[in-house]
Formats: structure tokens, sequence, C-alpha cells
């Protein structure tokens, strides 16, 4: 319980954080800023809702890393600038959560095939 109230006061921050930020930002948007509380959302505090204790580390970091992304990307959108430093962010994040989705199956996959 204390985990899911984490994860969505974190979801509900970066919401507010990118609202003030386009607040201030001279009527320029960004999706990526806009949208960018989707992936503490979505990434952390649904998957919490079941209950299970498993602590996927990996997972974690792969959401932080996509979520920074999105503000950085946002935030050069508003400047009306683009760097290619931003990439990084997204590759990483996709990578961690697709080697954590990878750890949980081999390990399900462990568990059923008697050994």
């Amino acid at each position: 319980m204390k985990k899911r109230g984490f994860y969505f006061f974190l979801s509900l921050f970066v919401l507010l954080f990118g609202q003030i930020y386009e607040h201030f930002s001279h009527g320029v948007y960004s999706n990526y800023m806009l949208f960018a509380f989707l992936f503490p959302l979505l990434g952390l505090f649904l998957p919490s809702l079941p209950g299970k204790n498993a602590d996927p580390f990996l997972w974690k970091c792969g959401i932080a890393s996509l979520t920074v992304g999105s503000l950085y990307k946002g935030i050069l959108e508003i400047y009306g600038t683009s760097s290619y430093l931003e990439i990084p962010y997204f590759v990483v994040g996709i990578g961690l959560c697709t080697v954590q989705i990878l750890f949980v199956l081999l390990q399900k996959r462990k568990c059923i095939l008697p050994a």
C-alpha cells in the first residue's frame, strides 16, 4: 500500500510539473511533456495494484529513464530545438524494461519445467 501511494504521487508530481512548466512556456506545448506522467502511472502504479511483492529493479530504472527522457524531450520541444541526446533515454528505458520482462519470463519458465 505504501509503494502504491508513492507511485501515485510520483505520477501526480510529474503531471503537475509538466502542467506548470507548460503554463510558463508562453503558449508552447509539447506532447512529450504533457503525457510524461503516463510512464510512472502505467509502468509503476497500475502493476502494483495486484499487490505482488516482486521488486523489479530493472523495470523501475527503465520507467525512470523513460519518464526523464520524455520530460527532457518536452523541454527541448518547448524551447524549439532538438538534440540527439534524448534518444539514449528511450533506448535505455525500453531496453531495461525488456530485460526485466525476459528475466520474469525465464523465472516463470524455470518454475514450470521440472528439474
